[in-house]
């Protein structure tokens, strides 16, 4: 939202070892306390695999919409120039998510022989398979579920109106009222 109904976005800094800084950046459900997140880039890097790939070229702008509405503590990343993530531009998205004292960030690597990318995620922290595969679980929920079928419908309730909910209907909580981002079941 934009406008009046904005939320103040929360953002996170987090320092690696030469000052520079990945940043988290969270238009809502933000970390409780972000302290555990201090020195994960300090740690070794996890990955998991999805094994949902994607041809070159293909849109996958739907994704992230998906994140927002079912992977709790999703965020978007940022990274300064001379970070790791910076030198790995190209083999991630800016799409990430918060477990506790760890974060993983969307990435891709080659796959179907040179001409498309399978989906994965990376991620940072003691416990950062774990939250690599919260982000590869919605990863395949969505290419069950949501890659293939009609678009989402969207819709705003001011405050004060309920709707009524469909199985695999989100409701985000907005300043005046919910959003509701409802995918078909498939068929």
């Amino acid at each position: 939202m934009r406008g009046a109904g904005e939320h103040a976005d929360r953002i996170f800094q987090l320092p690696d070892a030469r000052g520079r800084h990945v940043g988290l950046r969270f238009d809502s459900g933000a970390p409780e306390n972000p302290g555990l997140l201090d020195g994960v880039l300090a740690t070794r890097r996890a990955a998991v695999w999805s094994g949902v790939t994607i041809e070159n070229g293909v849109s996958f702008a739907d994704l992230h919409l998906w994140f927002a509405c079912f992977l709790p503590g999703f965020c978007k990343v940022a990274a300064d120039e001379d970070t790791e993530l910076a030198s790995e531009r190209g083999t991630w998205f800016p799409f990430a998510v918060v477990r506790g004292d760890s974060f993983a960030y969307l990435a891709v690597r080659p796959a179907l022989e040179g001409a498309g990318v399978e989906f994965g995620a990376r991620a940072y922290g003691l416990h950062g398979k774990q939250a690599a595969t919260a982000m590869v679980e919605q990863i395949q929920a969505w290419d069950r579920q949501a890659r293939s079928g009609p678009a989402p419908t969207i819709a705003f309730w001011p405050t004060g109106i309920r709707p009524e909910l469909s199985e695999g209907t989100a409701v985000l909580e907005k300043t005046h009222g919910q959003v509701t981002i409802s995918w078909p079941t498939p068929s």
